[in-house]
């Protein structure tokens, strides 16, 4: 599972800023208690409001997966896997643990502006 993203041909710095959120939060998606494609299809329209919008600093909460089977959570390896999937997005990171840790990510999106 991915910890971090970053799209090729961008500075590692980027990954820097997000990480140490140089860049303030501008919204936020809390994905818990919905069912896989519930939260693909909302994550997807999350993104592209956010973009056309001209949002840049977000985070996803997909939450940890303690309560799953095996310990993994199923939101939390989708959500990563689609965000890398996403044209808009162009990196992400894991949150920090006062953002929300393992159960959320930080997304740096393109200018859709």
């Amino acid at each position: 599972m991915l910890d971090e993203f970053l799209r090729p041909g961008l500075s590692r710095m980027v990954l820097r800023k997000l990480r140490r959120k140089h860049l303030p939060l501008e919204d936020t998606l809390d994905l818990h208690g919905l069912n896989s494609d519930e939260a693909r299809k909302l994550l997807l329209e999350f993104l592209h409001n956010s973009t056309q919008h001209g949002l840049r600093h977000v985070c996803v909460i997909h939450g940890k997966g303690w309560h799953s089977d095996g310990g993994e959570g199923i939101l939390k390896t989708r959500t990563r896997h689609w965000l890398t999937q996403c044209a808009e997005v162009l990196a992400f990171c894991e949150a920090p643990p006062s953002a929300g840790g393992g159960g959320a990510v930080l997304v740096l999106l393109k200018s859709g502006k």
